[in-house]
């Protein structure tokens, strides 16, 4: 990808390789204009890592609008929200006073139109300017559009690393997501929205499964609406019923519960991406198994077949010796690779860049 900024873009972020530590590069001075997806809640927290490091950190919403409806539209007809998103963007930006930043980060940029990342390039010649996509091209073609006006551009998805001459760099678990105590009182579990083929997925694990296995299921849809859409539409819904989903998102603090409280976790990837899921991360993070469909895990430094089985989507099968054998812990150094500290030096810093496969 050809920066647009040209030498001294880096605005002293780079540092010597073999410094960074387990804390973190420095931020300190920083001043960061973040736009990101809210997803989960971890669009805050790679802000208060941010912070953490010393930067003082600005957020606009990527996506704006987050109702069910405004989501459906900014996703299926997006021209209709753009002039809305400009405007928006174009208000919040006064409201921060036309501040001068050294890093402009962008996750995702669904509604950055080609006209504002032009104007935010012009008021801020000093940036940095780097985006980071943790979606699938083939979901979010339109991000193609504003690829030339960053610095650097970063995948989590080795297909796209290599179309679009992007970084590849792997996601990342956020602090939560470690090694809980107690016993596991749930065999398997899944957690996450309810789209393509993972209903089907889940239900076929779910018939399969002994009835001695204990198991935590939470399918969620952002509205009762969508159901009926994906019932009229998905060949995965055909057999689904209203009462097989839930409309409301688990606070995050339940997530961690049953995170820490599972043996196995189950990990289903979007059918037209390669690369791997924040849940495969949060399962490393946790000490936790993963039954995944993505093949692709193998090609990964962390990859161990005690930790991880992979299933064919379309007649998934979970050993019971899978289940049943410990889990074998990763080096510190793995861990904190794949930590959200990690990602922050491998997204910023030379000293920590990598691609996160063998």
């Amino acid at each position: 990808m050809t920066a647009m900024n040209g030498s001294g873009a880096t605005m002293g972020f780079a540092s010597d390789a073999g410094e960074a530590a387990m804390a973190g590069e420095s931020l300190a001075g920083k001043r960061v204009l973040f736009f990101a997806v809210r997803y989960f809640g971890y669009e805050q927290r790679i802000m208060d890592e941010l912070r953490r490091r010393g930067a003082e950190v600005d957020y606009l919403p990527d996506r704006p609008f987050n109702t069910p409806l405004m989501t459906a539209v900014t996703r299926y007809s997006r021209p209709a929200v753009m002039q809305f998103a400009q405007r928006y963007y174009e208000r919040r930006l006064r409201e921060f006073g036309d501040k001068e930043y050294d890093l402009v980060l962008v996750v995702n940029g669904q509604t950055m139109s080609r006209a504002m990342m032009a104007d935010l390039r012009r008021r801020m010649p000093r940036a940095r300017f780097v985006f980071y996509i943790w979606d699938s091209m083939h979901n979010k073609p339109k991000a193609r559009e504003i690829l030339p006006f960053f610095d650097e551009c970063v995948t989590f998805d080795p297909d796209a690393a290599q179309a679009y001459e992007m970084r590849l760099l792997p996601l990342f678990f956020a602090p939560g997501f470690e090694p809980a105590d107690g016993d596991s009182t749930l065999d398997v579990s899944f957690i996450g929205t309810a789209h393509s083929d993972r209903f089907h997925i889940i239900s076929a694990i779910d018939r399969k499964l002994p009835a001695e296995v204990s198991r935590f299921w939470y399918l969620f849809l952002q509205a009762r609406w969508v159901f009926y859409a994906q019932k009229a539409i998905n060949p995965a819904f055909k057999h689904a019923r209203p009462g097989d989903f839930e409309y409301a998102p688990l606070p995050f603090s339940t997530v961690q519960d049953v995170f820490g409280r599972s043996r196995a976790i189950v990990d289903t990837e979007h059918p037209r991406q390669r690369g791997l899921t924040m849940r495969t991360f949060e399962a490393i993070g946790a000490g936790k198994k993963l039954i995944t469909t993505n093949e692709h895990v193998k090609d990964y430094p962390f990859y161990d077949p005690q930790n991880f089985h992979v299933i064919n989507r379309n007649d998934p099968e979970v050993p019971r010796d899978f289940l049943q054998a410990p889990y074998r812990p990763l080096s510190a150094a793995l861990r904190h690779r794949y930590s959200l500290a990690g990602w922050i030096d491998a997204l910023l810093f030379d000293g920590g860049a990598h691609d996160g496969t063998d």
